[in-house]
């Protein structure tokens, strides 16, 4: 149990962690480089541009229309947001419907973690406040945010489910509305509703719920079906013009094996402080973790080192990323890893040197995770199969879903108490004034 004083040292971060949200829309705060008037948002103007002025069929398959995710953020903004026609409003709408997210986080923490105490939970949920990608998101009410939401609540339902062994045809439908809704906000959720269907499968319940949430899955998946069919790929054909070289469609699939070592680094820099629960802040358990796994662990990171190497695929990585420049001309992609040693070095010889070490520390940081559990190494190896056929390989496509999948739905024995949460959450403040001073 909490003391008082604990209790009050964790709701006062977690106030704070929130009042450092205002001030980041109230000082416009661009954390990721893609924020700004003149970053993602603008050709989000566009596409609504498309929508004001074209009925709602014509403007989802205009020839125009851009973007990596489906038209359904359009089609809601345009049907309900009566704030779409003055953009510091329609920012400041995106912005408070942001707050759901860390809402919906702490319920999923409060059904899994039943034993914790809630102030823990609250300054835990609102860790995600602190994600660049979500702030940002959120400020310059840009696309990513309405994935994330629907997958914390899919997850919610996903948890509910599994903790109880009653559970009613509403469960079973919010489950499946839920997590399919996190396909048309992103594509690269797929997991979640096969997540939910695998659930709803395996449990031990009557026959008509199994038989439910397929028809509903379905029925649910049509219209997304539909829109492939008519653009040809998983993208809009704008889309596939500007980006010919990512697989939107079977034409351009492709598998890019470098991408393994920096997604590693990406995936780990997002666990590194999960480790704290892991291990409960115990540096010897988590040395002997690693020698009992040293063969394991250090023979995957021998073969691939071996081909990154051998095929030279850091000039294939830096010459694939210099394909796509960021607002500043420079090419981008490949992850934070990749930037500083630019930032670190010169000579190439020591930046491959570096990649190669930090390859290996951050497999490290990642391989407990795994658990020898089929649920653990199915969720993580997803990730590191969807960056093998993604370019330019960026943070976006991590964060915050790594933090909030390891806590909800890895198979682990996490120690939550008040010590651990607290390191937790200056790691990620650590990481968001990181983010700031970079892009600044």
């Amino acid at each position: 149990m909490l003391s008082v004083a604990q209790k009050k040292i964790l709701i006062f971060f977690s106030f704070t962690i929130y009042l450092s949200y205002f001030f980041g829309f109230y000082f416009n705060e661009n954390s990721i480089g893609s924020g700004g008037y003149n970053g993602d948002l603008a050709w989000m103007l566009d596409n609504f541009k498309i929508f004001k002025n074209n009925s709602l069929i014509d403007s989802i398959f205009h020839e125009d229309f851009f973007g990596s995710r489906t038209p359904l953020i359009y089609v809601i903004n345009t049907l309900f947001n009566p704030f779409l026609n003055d953009v510091y409003y329609y920012r400041l709408s995106v912005f408070l419907f942001s707050l759901v997210g860390p809402s919906i986080f702490y319920l999923c923490l409060k059904e899994k973690y039943k034993k914790t105490d809630k102030e823990i939970l609250l300054l835990i949920s609102s860790i995600i406040l602190l994600s660049p990608y979500y702030r940002t998101t959120a400020i310059w009410g840009l696309e990513i945010n309405y994935g994330i939401i629907t997958m914390l609540i899919s997850i919610y339902y996903i948890i509910k489910i599994e903790n109880n062994k009653r559970y009613f045809s509403y469960d079973v439908v919010m489950l499946t509305f839920f997590s399919s809704l996190t396909i048309y906000f992103d594509q690269k959720l797929l997991f979640i509703p096969l997540l939910g269907l695998i659930k709803l499968l395996i449990v031990k319940r009557h026959l008509i719920y199994k038989f439910l949430s397929i028809g509903l899955f379905t029925i649910f998946s049509i219209p997304f079906i539909y829109l492939i069919m008519q653009w040809g790929s998983i993208t809009s054909p704008a889309t596939v013009g500007v980006t010919p070289d990512v697989a939107n469609s079977i034409e351009h699939f492709n598998l890019d094996f470098y991408n393994l070592g920096y997604a590693t680094t990406i995936i780990g820099l997002y666990l590194l402080p999960l480790l704290i629960f892991l291990f409960n802040l115990s540096l010897d358990k988590f040395l002997i973790f690693i020698k009992s796994n040293f063969l394991k662990i250090f023979s995957f990171f021998f073969i691939y080192i071996f081909f990154f190497l051998f095929f030279d695929w850091y000039y294939l990585a830096q010459s694939k990323a210099g394909l796509y420049l960021d607002a500043k001309g420079s090419s981008f992609g490949l992850g934070f890893i990749n930037k500083f040693s630019f930032i670190l070095f010169k000579d190439v010889l020591f930046r491959k040197v570096f990649l190669v070490l930090s390859f290996l520390f951050y497999w490290i940081v990642i391989y407990p995770f795994f658990n020898k559990k089929i649920k653990n190494i199915l969720l993580i190896s997803f990730f590191f199969f969807m960056l093998l056929i993604v370019t330019p390989l960026i943070h976006e496509f991590f964060d915050p879903y790594i933090f909030i999948l390891a806590l909800l739905c890895l198979d682990l024995k996490l120690k939550i108490n008040f010590i651990n949460s607290i390191y937790v959450m200056i790691y990620y403040v650590s990481l968001l004034v990181s983010a700031n001073i970079f892009y600044l």
